[in-house]
């Protein structure tokens, strides 16, 4: 178990410094964008961006997810590894244009819905571009999940730190010749990780002698299925604040006040998704009750120390927004502390996340997101009349805590539950 501790912990130090060059990079775009557009219009670009996070975030994780837990659990057959890398692709592929089919139609009650308002520049036509770039990032993101299935984080890492940076490059060059239209700065924004994995293509694995068998697909929808679900929920989940928000007919002001706090807080996430990308396949590893059972103890003071490190962030939570966006996001600190309450929940069930999905449980995590969904839906159908954002913020807090220590519970429940199995 101390190999396995130094293994993840290794792993996780060299990502993270790359997620940390990373989020460095992401936190400048942010702030170029928030200011460049201000309060009345940066609102708008991040309901498109979240348009576009969840229809590529809707099914395309639960792919990715798959081909890690499998080449995982392949362990030294690389032929079974390949085979199954070749079946998710597929996948993929259907899965995007699937994805563009479904941009076209809905991307006029999309637009009625969330942009109809006087002074607005989004049309139906940019809410299909964010499909097709969202189709796009589905294929993308299989690149990076085979970095990750592989173990090869070095080149995860890359992938990781070459985007941010082309994205901050990119939106930069905009800024300077002197574009503020919101469009071109998302597709900006969007086109990044699509080149950096075009670019990547000669270092994944080759798949094209594989032969994908009716048992092979089996394998794959049986443990895809309740992925699928959790993906689709946890998708809605971590998007719906944004669209309730904007949905409700807010003051643009507000939805951008909001939408800054949920980009900072996403910063964050990249820190939660880097443990979990490490431990998903050293969790899959994991047999016997006593591996699982000490592995999920060996980051009680991990996590501890997480908190604690949490804490500068929440006390600086105003200065960091002041800084980032400018004096005219007057509540964007006070939203960002509120979310950060929630992110930090988040952040100690990662590795039970990782334990559920390594047990083969998915349907487990997919009865949680569920539940998280609904819980974000009905609270802020309510808080956001009555309370705003600021409602719409402490409803998000409060269903993260809740689903982090549900999660943590139920992933000691079935490693548990091994003995007598």
């Amino acid at each position: 178990m101390d190999r396995l501790r130094a293994s993840w912990f290794g792993a996780f130090s060299s990502l993270i410094i790359a997620r940390a060059i990373a989020s460095a990079a992401t936190f400048l775009t942010i702030a170029v964008l928030g200011r460049t557009l201000g309060p009345a219009h940066y609102g708008d670009l991040v309901v498109l961006l979240t348009i576009l996070k969840i229809a590529s975030e809707f099914i395309g994780p639960a792919l990715d997810t798959a081909l890690v837990r499998f080449v995982g659990a392949a362990r030294d057959d690389e032929q079974s590894a390949i085979t199954f890398a070749n079946a998710v692709l597929r996948a993929k592929a259907a899965l995007a244009i699937a994805t563009v089919l479904l941009g076209l139609a809905l991307a006029l009650p999309i637009q009625r819905l969330l942009f109809a308002r006087d002074g607005v520049e989004i049309s139906s036509t940019a809410i299909i571009i964010a499909f097709v770039a969202a189709a796009l990032t589905v294929l993308a993101m299989y690149a990076q999940s085979c970095f990750q299935a592989w173990q090869r984080f070095t080149g995860y890492a890359r992938f990781e730190v070459a985007a941010a940076s082309l994205r901050l490059f990119s939106i930069v060059a905009l800024v300077l010749l002197a574009t503020d239209s919101i469009l071109a700065l998302f597709v900006a924004y969007a086109a990044a990780p699509i080149v950096v994995a075009l670019c990547a293509t000669p270092w994944l694995p080759s798949t094209k002698n594989a032969v994908v068998t009716p048992a092979v697909w089996r394998d794959l929808a049986h443990f895809a299925k309740w992925v699928v679900v959790d993906c689709a929920c946890t998708s809605l989940a971590q998007r719906v604040d944004i669209l309730l928000v904007a949905g409700n007919k807010l003051p643009p002001e507000l939805v951008s006040q909001y939408g800054a706090a949920v980009q900072l807080t996403l910063l964050g996430d990249l820190v939660i998704i880097t443990l979990f990308n490490v431990l998903l396949p050293k969790a899959s590893r994991l047999t016997t009750r006593a591996e699982l059972l000490g592995f999920l103890r060996s980051f009680r003071l991990p996590t501890l120390f997480a908190f604690a490190g949490l804490l500068p962030l929440l006390l600086a939570s105003g200065v960091i927004a002041h800084v980032t966006f400018g004096a005219d996001y007057t509540q964007t600190g006070t939203l960002f502390s509120i979310l950060l309450v929630g992110a930090a929940f988040a952040l100690g069930s990662a590795p039970a996340g990782a334990t559920l999905y390594g047990l083969g449980h998915s349907r487990t995590i997919a009865a949680l997101e569920c539940f998280k969904l609904l819980a974000i839906l009905i609270g802020g159908a309510f808080a956001v009349p009555a309370y705003g954002v600021v409602g719409m913020a402490w409803t998000v807090a409060v269903v993260r805590g809740a689903l982090g220590v549900a999660t943590y519970a139920m992933a000691y429940h079935h490693a548990r539950h091994l003995e007598s199995t």
